[in-house]
């Protein structure tokens, strides 16, 4: 589906990291489609990877690394190119990838990365670039298609919930979107609180005009939200970066990663741009 309307208010730079995979290609094709509409500059990284024992990768192999990284955004080059979308391209050479791309994205104050995810494999780079973003992330896995007719957005009540929420309501407003407001309790006393965290959702969903069904049930969160999304032909996922719970430094929200390892639609991880 070709997206004719930015999806999101501000998105003057999108970066996208690239490794050649299949993955990596169809997020290229996404970063394309959003590209397009928003008139964003698009920023394509890669990063050849040499553990931090480099002494014992001879010269010829770094130089090997670093050819194929080359490579990989000449291709993405060439696709935005063709699709007359701005890119500039950029190469790194050293351990822990994700940290070249969170400094890219730090450096060229980007408003969304843009990661490819194939199976039921994210990728400890996709993982760790996700959870030290300073911006939105959107995980899209190889055939998904991403689209605007349906959206949803699971809440817990959290401010972080809120914030998706908000972006969720904004992107539905923009599309005439239908939203589903989700929350799921595991256990049957805490759905009090997720009719609640719903309510909350769907009054400032009907102040914004905007069209919208609750859904509380009880399970497993992340099974009962890739559950809904697939029986209603969801064409993105809204998530907040944590949940209710608290805040693990160094890792994302549970519901929120296993949602993204097991979705077949396209999920947004939404953060609150801190730079």
């Amino acid at each position: 589906m070709a997206i004719d309307i930015c999806p999101f208010p501000k998105l003057d730079k999108i970066l996208l990291a690239t490794d050649g995979s299949e993955a990596a290609v169809f997020a290229t094709n996404v970063a394309i489609e959003i590209a397009k509409p928003c008139k964003s500059i698009v920023y394509a990284i890669s990063v050849a990877e040499i553990p931090g024992f480099a002494e014992e990768f001879e010269a010829f192999d770094i130089m090997f690394m670093e050819k194929k990284a080359k490579q990989f955004l000449d291709e993405v080059k060439k696709m935005t190119d063709k699709a007359q979308i701005k890119c500039e391209t950029i190469i790194h050479t050293g351990p822990e990838p994700h940290k070249y791309i969170i400094d890219e994205a730090v450096k060229n104050n980007v408003d969304l990365i843009i990661i490819g995810r194939k199976g039921k494999m994210l990728g400890s780079v996709g993982r760790k670039v996700i959870d030290n973003a300073p911006c939105n992330v959107l995980v899209t896995p190889v055939g998904a298609s991403l689209n605007f007719d349906k959206i949803l957005i699971a809440t817990d009540g959290s401010v972080y919930s809120q914030i998706a929420a908000a972006e969720a309501i904004g992107t539905a407003k923009r599309f005439n979107s239908e939203l589903l407001i989700v929350s799921v309790a595991k256990r049957n006393e805490n759905i009090p609180y997720a009719e609640e965290s719903v309510k909350m959702v769907k009054e400032a969903a009907d102040r914004e005009g905007v069209k919208s069904q609750t859904i509380v049930t009880e399970g497993e969160p992340f099974e009962q939200i890739v559950d809904i999304a697939n029986k209603n032909n969801v064409g993105l996922i809204f998530m907040g970066k944590y949940g209710r719970k608290g805040i693990e430094k160094f890792f994302m929200g549970s519901v929120t990663e296993k949602v993204i390892a097991t979705s077949a639609r396209p999920v947004l991880v939404v953060r609150k741009k801190v730079i």
